[in-house]
């Protein structure tokens, strides 16, 4: 019996990942599996420290220390990193031939929206990006 209560435990886990990873981004992606690697070093560093092995667990964090900190500048630096850049990505992204009218941009834009909103089992990161496009065209700028 504990090992049906594990399976099934096991099968809700793998399709809660794929529901995850289907509407993930790049960036979703990478930070789940870093904190999962981060309560693993920790877990690991705690479990030495129980043990008596206090200074291995104290050097492996110090070791571990600048990745952390170079990893936390860069989610700073990279905020704004996947969205268009130029006027021409903006119109690949909704799918429009450059110079399209205003009119023309609303309604790529509504019509892409539709198929990927968050609120219907969509992609934050492509609404975001279809956004950015929008908004790049429209008004110029890229919030």
């Amino acid at each position: 019996m504990p090992y049906i209560l594990l399976l099934v435990g096991l099968m809700f886990a793998v399709f809660g990942f794929y529901r995850f990873f289907l509407k993930a981004s790049p960036h979703q992606i990478k930070s789940l599996f870093l904190s999962v690697a981060a309560v693993g070093v920790g877990i690991a560093s705690l479990f030495l420290a129980v043990t008596g092995r206090l200074p291995v667990a104290l050097a492996i964090l110090a070791a571990l220390w600048p990745l952390g900190v170079s990893y936390i500048r860069s989610r700073k630096l990279a905020e704004n990193h996947n969205l268009p850049t130029d006027r021409k990505e903006a119109y690949d992204i909704l799918g429009l031939e450059e110079g399209a009218s205003a009119e023309d941009i609303r309604e790529a834009h509504l019509r892409l929206m539709k198929k990927v909103h968050p609120d219907q089992s969509g992609s934050d990161w492509l609404a975001k990006k279809i956004n950015a496009a929008r908004d790049l065209l429209l008004n110029g700028t890229n919030s």
